[in-house]
């Protein structure tokens, strides 16, 4: 009886729409929702040569489609899924 009830929530989907780490745009929709949890890296080389140091400026988060499909990011059994309250 117990393995029945473990077997159900094993097969319940987890979609990033219903993760509490997405994010998306009222102007492309849910399709093309984005994961809070994997930031995407820009250099500035501005000031390189001014001051020695190389600024990093978090610009954008991945899209999900793009975290869902790599094991090594969220994967497609989405492993760092959280429920979204409500």
């Amino acid at each position: 009886m117990i393995s029945c009830i473990f077997a159900t929530n094993a097969l319940e989907p987890k979609f990033c729409m219903d993760c509490k780490h997405f994010k998306y745009d009222f102007f492309t929709g849910k399709k093309f929702g984005k994961c809070l949890l994997f930031s995407k890296m820009e250099e500035k080389n501005d000031n390189y040569l001014v001051n020695g140091k190389e600024e990093k400026i978090y610009t954008d988060y991945e899209y999900c489609s793009i975290v869902r499909k790599y094991d090594k990011k969220c994967g497609p059994d989405g492993k760092l899924f959280e429920k979204r309250n409500k």
